[in-house]
């Protein structure tokens, strides 16, 4: 049966860093990174704030399995494996794309972290993976695995926004006068709790940078996780991005690589290759536009995902 979970990591906490370089200063603003890559030391960043709620509800139900779907760079596959192998789950992992059954040459250092703890691998069509959010499909595996309780891709439902309740009060606490929020975007999830939680402030803006193209599509599912719609006369204001992903997800381009390595180099804090280093590349651009006016404070949020990172 699961174990209990840990209580230190109940309301864990990450440090809040001020950022400061000469380029934030000639703009008359000023820079903190949320540190949520040291939240837990294996299940990192978001991913811990979205799945602790899922976790207490798999127990509540008696299940010994975990399950759930993502793509070769999902940080929530990883993440999924790793809360399984830490609390007494087994887990399996539906992935998008067949071509790579039976080719661990190709995996991703992601999906090789997964099976590496105890995830059991199975590889979908892209026309099958489609079919996720089906009632047929999903009854089907209900049947399948009795013992499983079934995540979403990306982790999100309701009990993962729930998660962000303590994130944001702890954000509120180490720098409470904070005007922009910044946060990577892969399936919205994040974003919503973010946004569901924030103190009530006509002033601040929460920016979620996405990492996959075409994302306008998830702005129904934000609104209806945060009970925010998207529109500027609602507090606390928030936006899409869409602008910063590159050539899509999971891909990069010289200039977010730019932009990481400057990072990087600046301040010494590593971002993932996934979804942070466009969350920075996006809040440099709208810094360089003209976008965040003097006297913005500005949060970054460092979500994690940095056991999906290249290893050399």
């Amino acid at each position: 049966m699961p174990h209990t979970l840990t209580p230190d990591y109940r309301t864990n906490d990450s440090p809040m860093m001020a950022l400061e370089h000469p380029l934030f200063a000639d703009h008359g603003i000023k820079v903190w990174m949320k540190r949520d890559d040291l939240n837990h030391p294996t299940i990192q960043g978001n991913k811990w704030h979205k799945l602790k709620h899922n976790l207490e509800a798999a127990k509540a139900a008696g299940k010994s399995t975990l399950l759930t779907f993502g793509g070769a760079y999902s940080n929530h596959i990883a993440a999924t494996a790793a809360a399984g192998q830490a609390y007494g789950f087994q887990t399996i992992g539906y992935i998008r794309g067949d071509e790579l059954a039976g080719r661990p040459e190709r995996w991703s250092h992601t999906l090789l972290t997964a099976q590496q703890n105890g995830m059991q691998l199975h590889f979908l069509s892209r026309s099958d993976y489609r079919l996720k959010t089906q009632s047929d499909f999903l009854d089907t595996l209900s049947a399948k695995h009795s013992e499983a309780y079934i995540l979403p891709e990306g982790g999100t439902n309701q009990a993962a926004v729930q998660g962000f309740k303590t994130l944001s009060q702890t954000i509120e606490f180490q720098c409470p006068n904070w005007t922009h929020l910044f946060t990577a975007v892969g399936t919205g999830g994040t974003l919503a709790g973010l946004v569901k939680f924030a103190t009530p402030n006509p002033q601040r803006h929460i920016l979620g940078v996405a990492s996959l193209k075409q994302a306008d599509y998830l702005i129904p599912d934000i609104e209806s996780l945060s009970g925010v719609s998207y529109n500027a006369a609602h507090s606390p204001n928030w936006r899409l991005l869409t602008e910063y992903c590159g050539p899509g997800y999971g891909q990069t381009a010289p200039d977010i690589e730019a932009a990481q390595h400057w990072f990087e180099s600046q301040f010494h804090i590593p971002l993932d290759s996934v979804y942070t280093n466009k969350m920075v590349y996006g809040f440099l651009q709208e810094l360089q536009s003209g976008r965040l006016p003097s006297g913005s404070k500005v949060v970054l949020y460092h979500s994690g995902g940095l056991q999906g990172n290249p290893k050399t």
